[in-house]
């Protein structure tokens, strides 16, 4: 089976890299496949380890979108895959079309309403209408092109439906990106989150929870790692409720599940999501969660035994449920244990599979 995946680069630290490269490494050493990757932002060296077996290529680096497309197809024609898959880059529009053999697959990493939900999650923008008028606007563009692709295959049941049940349309949950010897005891006091800082995925919304409840957990730490726009945002938050000395803001750490196994709770407070992978990171690493139940993810990733789901953008539920996690050490172990166990289901040898049966599929749908 030769697999052929597109993307912009992997050397950013988001979660579709991680879960693309975790992907990769898998179908091309343990799935019998032949794998390619093809990028065309330039040649950056990987955030996340790719194995030598996957075969990089680069094309149209830096090049306008015609260039990329000539490119592309030619590159294509001439590797003869079985299977392409778009991650939703700038050859999302066209890549569908191209007749060179292969099935196309569109391998779409966030929910159906994202960009909607994102400017949404904006505090402070002028002519908020119409800019969701224009995001809008766009994901419908996106969902016309995406119903003509052999399969789209998004993250959750839940964003399968909220697609309008298409036909072509599956879903594969992502598979867990590492595994840790080492685990939480849960001990330690600090409350760890990892994301982008923009609006999607809420961390102003952590600091404001953390912030109301910090006084009386003096002795509590909120670390949060990753960049972004709202960086800002979130050091005002912190000057706002005097919780310097509490707070800390990290950049991006490729081997997080070594950050993961140092605290306490784990925090996620995005107001949208596609999936959640960070959950199940924190998880195998032995970690209560604490999750805003946005639309698409944390649902169907976090149990009862778990952790604790709050409504979405409840700042004050996000707050107590920290809180009861906070002041009560048994229920933090004993839900860090049972998420010890559960993420098994995320584990790489249990979701690839389903992978490799889509592609055998498609495969023979001639």
């Amino acid at each position: 089976m030769r697999v052929v995946y597109c993307i912009a680069g992997l050397w950013q630290s988001g979660g579709t890299e991680r879960v693309v490269t975790t992907k990769m490494n898998w179908l091309a050493t343990k799935g019998g496949c032949e794998v390619h990757v093809v990028m065309h932002d330039g040649h950056r060296e990987e955030f996340f380890p790719l194995s030598a077996a996957v075969r990089r290529h680069y094309v149209a680096e830096g090049a306008p979108l015609r260039v990329y497309r000539r490119e592309l197809t030619a590159l294509l024609t001439e590797l003869r895959a079985d299977v392409v898959i778009c991650t939703g880059g700038s050859e999302l529009p066209f890549l569908w079309k191209l007749r060179d053999g292969s099935k196309k697959i569109l391998e779409f990493h966030y929910t159906r309403n994202f960009l909607v939900n994102f400017v949404r999650g904006i505090r402070h923008i002028r002519f908020k209408r119409l800019h969701l008028l224009k995001v809008w606007l766009m994901q419908k563009r996106i969902a016309h092109y995406a119903r003509r692709y052999d399969r789209m295959v998004g993250l959750t049941e839940r964003d399968v439906h909220l697609w309008g049940d298409p036909v072509n349309m599956t879903y594969i949950y992502n598979p867990l990106s590492f595994r840790s010897e080492r685990k939480s005891t849960t001990a330690n006091k600090e409350i760890i989150a990892v994301g982008s800082f923009t609006p999607a995925k809420g961390m102003d919304q952590l600091v404001e929870a953390f912030g109301r409840i910090a006084r009386r957990h003096a002795d509590w730490h909120l670390s949060l790692y990753g960049q972004g726009q709202d960086r800002g945002l979130l050091q005002e938050l912190i000057e706002k409720y005097g919780i310097r000395e509490q707070v800390s803001l990290h950049e991006p750490y490729p081997q997080i599940g070594e950050k993961l196994v140092e605290a306490g709770i784990y925090a996620f407070p995005s107001r949208s999501d596609g999936f959640g992978l960070v959950i199940t990171e924190a998880m195998e690493c032995g970690l209560p969660c604490v999750a805003m139940d946005c639309e698409c993810g944390p649902r169907e990733i976090v149990t009862p035994r778990t952790g604790l789901l709050v409504p979405p953008q409840d700042i004050d539920a996000f707050a107590a449920a920290l809180e009861r996690l906070m002041d009560d050490a048994p229920l933090r172990r004993s839900m860090g244990d049972a998420a010890q166990m559960e993420v098994a289901r995320f584990y790489p040898d249990n979701i690839m599979p389903q992978w490799l049966r889509l592609f055998e599929q498609l495969k023979r749908e001639n």
